[in-house]
């Protein structure tokens, strides 16, 4: 049900248990599709014997206390793993999709509790999340895995995107794979970036008929290779042990975080006077003029004096001097901003393209398998519902997501036994139902 902006809720519980007594701190709703979010204060015993000896409060939002972020749309991906032996992965898959100026961040295609079954060999995996709008055309996307599981390595075929909206023109981006995402298969890598193939637009014509075009995208971005020299410095004990990682940046996009794994010239990388080549594959990142390095710290030798980075395309070299210790201590730390060289612009950029926040104000996580008894605990801050819509909505209406949070006090007995429940209440005299 869309009610609108929440006015109002209702809160209770229904005093059951030998420890009902609760003291609600602050509630907490976000509503991503707005671009809204709101604190509803409290402060207060729900309680027969303290505080105003209530069950059930009215709360109002604090209006100084309103967040207003750039709103998200429903985007439904539709992940295709291969047909061919082992292609299936356990893996946790994230993506991040590109616009002309606008990227959604790296999301979790889905949470520990909905993976199972998903992304087996020749499965389809269809996904709707609610993004930050990057706008009508998609430009590229990043596809990865964290490379966890007994069977990490993962063969992708296909991933289809369609942005949701009430439009009766719906277009679906069809992004072609056909490769591993594997450390010890094809180029070593578990994160790749494809470009659209083709756009497949539907339209519903007179009558209800669907009309379906093909339409081949001319002007897309080029996947290139870049070559990446990393040169280790000259002294005693310099080399490191730890796992390096990279972010290379131009004026047409990133390559996203990137773990420098698979050195081309050395199998022990990363030691004193070497220069280790590695090769990372993404969309034409245009000029390149900043670079972000840094490793993880493992290993009995993690300190690491790094001498310079030179970027290559097939045109050009970047050079990025840095001759600094990535170390944890006090004067020095594991990650160093690099500029290239000849670069002559502003130096407090974070990107080449905007980012807003990733995801909602408020996480999106359900407490769902929470038991009853541990929903409100001292100080806790839980999820009571992820989408309220989907539970009092009116099945011949479109929905919109009230994601809820509670925030209990902090006292010895603050947390309660009892049921709690909530209704919320819109500008438009709609309100929810009931929602335990």
């Amino acid at each position: 049900m869309d009610i609108g902006e929440p006015k109002k809720i209702k809160i209770g519980h229904d005093d059951a248990g030998m420890l009902s007594d609760w003291l609600l701190e602050r509630v907490e709703i976000d509503v991503p599709k707005m671009g809204r979010a709101w604190v509803f204060p409290c402060g207060k015993w729900l309680s027969t014997s303290k505080g105003d000896c209530q069950l059930e409060l009215e709360l109002y939002p604090k209006a100084m206390a309103t967040e207003v972020y750039t709103p998200h749309v429903p985007y439904e991906i539709k992940v295709v793993t291969s047909k061919i032996s082992g292609a299936g992965t356990d893996a946790n898959i994230f993506i991040e999709i590109y616009g002309t100026d606008k990227t959604t961040g790296e999301v979790m295609l889905c949470n520990k509790k909905e993976r199972k079954g998903k992304f087996q060999t020749g499965s389809v995996d269809t996904f709707v999340l609610e993004l930050e709008d990057v706008g009508k055309f998609i430009e590229k996307i990043r596809v990865g895995h964290d490379n966890t599981g007994w069977g990490a390595a993962w063969h992708l075929d296909r991933v289809e995107i369609r942005r949701l909206d009430k439009n009766k023109k719906s277009k679906t981006f069809i992004f072609l794979c056909n490769r591993w995402f594997a450390k010890d298969e094809d180029d070593h890598t578990i994160v790749r970036e494809l470009v659209p193939e083709k756009i497949l637009e539907e339209e519903v014509g007179k009558g209800g008929k669907l009309k379906v075009r093909e339409n081949e995208i001319q002007d897309r971005l080029e996947i290139k290779q870049y070559t990446v020299d990393v040169y280790t410095g000259d002294k005693m004990g310099c080399g490191t042990d730890a796992n390096v990682f990279c972010t290379i940046y131009g004026d047409r996009g990133d390559t996203g975080e990137r773990e420098l794994a698979s050195s081309e010239t050395h199998m022990n990388k990363f030691e004193r006077k070497q220069m280790d080549r590695f090769k990372i594959e993404c969309a034409d990142l245009g000029t390149i003029y900043k670079l972000k390095i840094r490793h993880n710290n493992s290993g009995p030798f993690a300190d690491w004096l790094l001498a310079k980075v030179e970027v290559k395309d097939d045109i050009k070299t970047y050079v990025f001097h840095c001759e600094r210790w990535l170390a944890k201590g006090k004067d020095t730390k594991l990650e160093q901003t690099l500029y290239e060289k000849d670069y002559q612009g502003s130096m407090s950029s974070l990107g080449s393209i905007p980012r807003s926040v990733t995801g909602s104000k408020l996480s999106l996580a359900s407490s769902e398998n929470d038991s009853k008894s541990d929903r409100f605990r001292l100080g806790q801050r839980k999820n009571i519902m992820s989408s309220i819509a989907e539970e009092t909505r009116d099945p011949t209406e479109e929905g919109i997501p009230y994601t809820v949070k509670v925030k209990t006090g902090d006292k010895s007995d603050a947390g309660t036994s009892a049921h709690a429940h909530i209704r919320l209440v819109g500008r438009k005299g709609r309100q929810t139902r009931l929602v335990p």
